[in-house]
């Protein structure tokens, strides 16, 4: 399946689904609402079998108020990579995991967790998995701060 064809199945499958072209893949972008059916289809359907995760992290958008949530996800058997992120409300982010759909997934988004504060919805194992159980805060947030740490430049 070419980069094309690809991008045609997910238009016509995802209308809603808001799709960026990026020079390396291409950037799905669905309503939070959208994401876990989103995933579902393209770890399960043979058009798509996006079957290994390369990685889950989080992007902190202080500004706007947002955490965004990325993944970046490879399909074997088309040899394509596309990257998925949701916005999420930076006060009380949240989404469901997906580590039931992808193993690997399962401590990417505890560290995910860890740094930034994400919830995952019905992780079977959401815990610390870097930092102290006792550690307070999200380290990888813009705006957090500890004095054992030198503090952030201002621009």
């Amino acid at each position: 399946m070419s980069r094309d064809e690809l991008l045609q199945a997910l238009r016509a499958r995802f209308p809603g689904v808001a799709l960026e072209e990026a020079p390396s893949m291409p950037v799905l972008k669905p309503v939070l609402g959208e994401f876990r059916p989103l995933m579902e289809a393209l770890r399960h359907e043979p058009g798509l079998a996006f079957d290994y995760p390369l990685s889950q992290t989080a992007l902190d958008q202080m500004e706007k108020g947002l955490i965004v949530s990325v993944y970046h996800l490879f399909s074997s058997a088309h040899r394509q990579s596309l990257c998925v992120k949701v916005d999420l409300d930076r006060a009380h982010p949240s989404i469901p995991t997906v580590s039931d759909l992808w193993r690997g997934c399962e401590w990417f988004e505890r560290e995910t967790f860890d740094f930034f504060g994400v919830a995952f919805e019905g992780h079977p194992d959401l815990r610390r998995i870097m930092l102290t159980d006792d550690w307070v805060g999200w380290p990888l947030r813009k705006d957090y701060q500890d004095p054992r740490m030198v503090p952030r430049p201002v621009f």
